[in-house]
């Protein structure tokens, strides 16, 4: 009777497990909460740079210098200094950068301007990026030594004692952006170029002030609002400016 009853229990079991179907599964966990969940990057913001790639670009310029596109050489002369302005110009024959000249014979108030600024009253005067670095010789002995390229991309820091004396580097104005620095090199009579066209400031045969910008005749009394117009423009990344010499610089 036992050994029956055992397997009348076990038969009822089986019966009962086949009535009500397998265990129902476990539910799944919930998702995490926003709290726990990485969050996603940021969206790109067209048509503005990663502050990686500005980490990267500015690191590049420190060490590459100026692109060949923003190398600036400017040969001021006139027909009589032909022979000295060929010279020059086999110096920069292997070095990347636009390279203009300037007929003062053309320009007379430009002649009258570079011979105060150097202190040299002969042609040819040889600017490079903004900055005056002398004549024929002072040019040859730049490429003799090797630091011509480095003054034509603008890595003047890696520049030797001779260059630095050709470039007169310690009595050199500061290329700096700034209201004051603007208002100064204006009324030296320093040209600034704000997203390629110059602003200057001068004073005519009559001896009358006139101030120069966006293509056209402004007030000098507006100058001070304009250079703090420029300065918080190249701030924001809206323009750029760089320092030149003189606005009619002809190819």
């Amino acid at each position: 009777m036992a050994i029956l009853k055992r397997i009348v229990d076990r038969l009822a079991a089986e019966a009962k497990g086949r009535l009500l179907g397998p265990p129902p599964a476990q539910a799944a966990p919930p998702p995490a909460s926003a709290s726990t969940q990485a969050p996603s990057p940021a969206p790109a913001v067209p048509g503005r740079e990663s502050p990686e790639e500005v980490l990267r670009r500015v690191k590049s310029k420190a060490e590459h210098g100026l692109k060949p596109e923003d190398r600036l050489v400017v040969i001021y002369a006139t027909a009589a200094e032909a022979e000295d302005v060929a010279a020059i110009r086999r110096c920069f024959a292997d070095i990347e950068t636009q390279l203009r000249e300037s007929d003062l014979a053309r320009e007379p108030q430009t002649q009258r301007q570079l011979a105060k600024l150097t202190d040299v009253m002969v042609p040819p005067y040889v600017y490079i990026n903004g900055r005056y670095w002398g004549a024929r010789y002072d040019i040859e002995t730049l490429t003799a030594s090797g630091e011509l390229e480095k003054v034509v991309a603008n890595r003047l820091d890696e520049l030797g004692p001779e260059a630095r004396r050709i470039g007169k580097l310690r009595d050199s104005f500061s290329d700096e952006i700034s209201v004051a620095n603007v208002l100064e090199r204006w009324r030296l009579g320093h040209i600034l170029c704000v997203d390629d066209l110059d602003s200057w400031f001068e004073v005519d045969k009559d001896g009358r002030e006139r101030f120069f910008h966006a293509g056209g005749e402004q007030s000098v009394a507006d100058m001070q609002s304009i250079a703090e117009t420029i300065v918080r423009d190249v701030a924001d990344g809206t323009y750029e400016a760089r320092w030149m010499l003189d606005p009619s610089v002809r190819v």
